[in-house]
């Protein structure tokens, strides 16, 4: 009996994914999209490496992130080194780099490819990636002004409908003056409460009272206010004892002008919204689906003070949102949203007879030189299966060159969709498709 060969799986790393032609359409056209709005309020593109130093991440970034979810070995010149698990850190390395260069304020942003290892799950993988989206050097409230409106348009570059996210905004100074002086916790009770805060929508009421029990000096006392706290709107949370008035009237101008600029169904004033309790220093804010199928947050930001801090003397204050590609798929496939992406605008060049590949290969170079997408066949199988091939790589229009064709000057288009068939003069063909068939 002959031994059998273990052959390698194909199946991809556990938390990541393979991105066939169809896929990658896909998250090209998301990513384009979201390129193309970003791009048009004078942002300007960055990257940077996958691989940086430890140190880094130990300084930046959370505890939960370098302990349980950083992917990082020694390399063969003995550096501890990781693959970054977040953008925010090589940012601040990159800002801090080059400030005096700079010119403020710094608009800057980046898609990159991000690693953390995590158990996967809905929404969630070990590699994904990002939009992320900065401003840095405007210390007023317009700095969130456009943030948000970056975020909304974003969406409505998309096309979601009115009704279909929401976009909670809050401030972690109304929650810290809630904390200190409202609940006079200390700075141990104030952390575990806003993690636990931060968790709240995900577990129950009965497990959420349980754990943040151990955390307060009255319970009884407490945890009304804490409900009363989380339940607040923009006008009753100044009732609230010792709440701080500036982020109130911070957050209250704020809305006031994206109203003014459309912004007005989708914004709601959300007190529970804490976010990272360790990064974020002001203004911060959720987006979140409406779907009841994928109700959650699709993404977030705020502002944060000192980003440079590690690198430099220099102060300067940013603020910024990251959009993760597979939370933001769900919402495009559950609302409907994801277009026909099929190679309809490139047209199919069969081989009519083994002669003719050359004067058929002629026209296709004739038509890419003047904008038209267009791919040949390399062997001269039989007509039939020639379209078959075109059916499955999703192209609509095919063009036949024959001895006919060539001896009249002229070329056959046909219509997959349709079946329509149609003879066009060679002379002038590719503005004939541009403007009669839209390639």
């Amino acid at each position: 009996m002959e031994n059998q060969k273990n052959f390698l799986t194909t199946a991809p790393y556990k938390g990541t994914r393979d991105f066939y032609p169809d896929e990658m359409r896909l998250r090209n056209w998301m990513f384009s999209v979201m390129r193309e709005t970003v791009l048009s309020f004078g942002y300007e593109e960055y990257d940077g490496p996958i691989l940086e130093s430890f140190d880094l991440y130990k300084a930046k970034s959370g505890e939960e992130i370098v302990e349980r979810q950083l992917y990082d070995f020694v390399d063969k010149g003995e550096r501890r080194v990781a693959i970054r698990p977040e953008m925010t850190p090589t940012l601040a390395r990159m800002v801090a780099g080059n400030l005096r260069n700079l010119p403020r304020p710094v608009r800057w942003f980046s898609i990159p490819n991000l690693w953390r290892y995590e158990q996967p799950g809905k929404g969630r993988l070990r590699e994904h990636w990002q939009l992320n989206v900065d401003l840095f050097g405007v210390d007023s409230f317009r700095a969130e002004l456009e943030i948000l409106l970056i975020a909304d348009s974003i969406l409505k570059r998309f096309g979601a409908p009115e009704g279909s996210y929401q976009i909670r905004v809050s401030h972690r100074k109304l929650l810290d003056s809630f904390l200190k002086n409202t609940l006079k916790l200390n700075a141990d009770q104030v952390h575990g409460v806003s993690k636990l805060l931060d968790k709240k929508s995900k577990i129950s009421a009965e497990a959420f009272e349980t754990e943040i029990k151990p955390f307060l000096d009255d319970a009884t006392k407490q945890i009304p206010w804490i409900e009363k706290f989380l339940s607040s709107d923009l006008q009753s949370v100044s009732e609230i004892p010792e709440i701080d008035p500036e982020s109130v009237s911070f957050i209250r101008d704020l809305f006031g002008e994206l109203q003014a600029l459309g912004v007005t169904k989708q914004l709601i004033f959300d007190p529970s919204i804490v976010r990272g309790f360790d990064y974020y220093t002001g203004c911060i804010f959720e987006v979140f689906d409406t779907n009841p199928e994928n109700r959650r947050s699709l993404y977030g930001g705020g502002r944060y003070d000192n980003l440079i801090g590690l690198f430099s003397k220099e102060q300067l204050s940013g603020i910024g949102f990251g959009l993760g590609d597979v939370t933001f798929k769900n919402f495009l496939e559950g609302h409907g949203l994801i277009p026909n992406l099929n190679r309809e605008k490139t047209v199919f060049l069969p081989i009519m007879e083994e002669s003719l590949f050359l004067e058929t290969f002629k026209l296709s170079k004739e038509l890419r030189e003047n904008g038209i997408l267009a791919e040949t066949m390399l062997d001269s199988a039989k007509i039939g299966k020639q379209i078959q091939t075109a059916e499955k790589k999703g192209y609509r229009f095919v063009l036949f060159l024959g001895e006919s064709e060539i001896s009249t000057d002229t070329v056959q288009i046909k219509d997959l969709i349709s079946g329509e068939q149609k003879s066009l003069p060679r002379n002038g063909l590719s503005e004939i498709l541009k403007k009669d068939f839209q390639l």
